[in-house]
């Protein structure tokens, strides 16, 4: 057995930002990424969010890929909740997703940060890199002293 400790943070919105997760599905939409995600192989930590995006605290073993496991997360609760749940409107996830690595450390502060969403948008207490993700922002950040040797 490998020893490996992979944790993330996972951001994704409703399709144009819509918000489609209302009051009436949103514990069964939630219940079913964490059922759903434990049974795609992730350890389930939090799922949290607001009318608009979720947030999703999960760790992975390296033998799955986050963007298939986050890829197949979307589509089957997008499938959930337009075909099982038989939501009216046209539930759609937007493309992409942010996703964000910690260590053990962060654990606690992550999950009540994914848990604690309604709150911290009432009170304006976001993480801005956390909630400004859009499609233009599709790619990785590059971190780099100028000083520093190349690589």
């Amino acid at each position: 057995m490998a020893y490996w400790r992979l944790h993330y943070h996972a951001v994704w919105t409703c399709k144009n930002r819509q918000p489609l997760i209302t009051t009436e599905i949103e514990a069964s939409l939630h219940k079913y990424l964490r059922n759903k995600g434990a049974e795609f192989g992730g350890i389930m930590h939090a799922v949290g969010g607001i009318e608009n995006h979720v947030h999703i605290v999960f760790s992975l073993p390296p033998k799955i890929s986050i963007a298939d496991f986050i890829g197949k997360l979307k589509g089957a609760s997008s499938h959930f909740v337009t075909h099982i749940l038989q939501n009216q409107s046209e539930f759609d996830w937007q493309r992409g997703y942010g996703v964000f690595s910690f260590n053990d450390g962060a654990m606690t502060k992550i999950i009540a940060y994914a848990l604690n969403q309604k709150e911290h948008h009432h009170k304006n207490t976001i993480r801005a890199s956390f909630e400004k993700w859009s499609e233009e922002d599709d790619g990785v950040c590059v971190y780099r002293d100028e000083n520093s040797a190349p690589w």
